[in-house]
């Protein structure tokens, strides 16, 4: 639906930091499904744990959050703002990410505002579930100026 050429364009982190590889569901001002593809050439595998590769918690918050940005962004069509993480609740760990899984990022919007939001997020793979919680996101004023 959304393509890796549009994510980039969109998000304002740049590669390798952008987490989110293609957006395969969305509706405005409600929910959004991404994918991110994780593999064994990305730098964490050599250093976090080196034996048995697992992927970074933070990571996986992260690309929680670009998805969420993605949202937030594409229902506010055009305003240009930038949407920050402002925190986590009731955000668990329930199984490890590995090199060769899929991540689906599922996002749901609890409340979105014109610069604030509220999302339940959960973290998967097709056969279990890695992360979910609720996120609280706001636009960072003046941002670029």
């Amino acid at each position: 639906m959304i393509t890796s050429r549009q994510i980039h364009t969109i998000l304002k982190q740049k590669a390798p930091f952008i987490l989110v590889d293609k957006v395969t569901a969305f509706e405005k001002g409600r929910y959004i499904t991404a994918l991110k593809n994780i593999t064994s050439s990305e730098w964490f595998a050599a250093m976090h744990f080196p034996e048995n590769p697992v992927y970074p918690g933070i990571f996986i918050i992260e690309a929680i959050a670009q998805t969420t940005a993605l949202l937030c962004a594409l229902s506010a069509q055009g305003t240009g703002q930038l949407w920050a993480l402002g925190g986590l609740q009731r955000f668990d760990f329930h199984s490890p990410a590995y090199p060769g899984d899929t991540l689906i990022l599922e996002v749901e919007a609890v409340k979105l505002c014109q610069n604030m939001a509220i999302v339940n997020a959960c973290a998967k793979t097709t056969d279990r579930r890695i992360a979910r919680g609720q996120l609280t996101f706001g636009v960072i004023e003046n941002a670029y100026t």
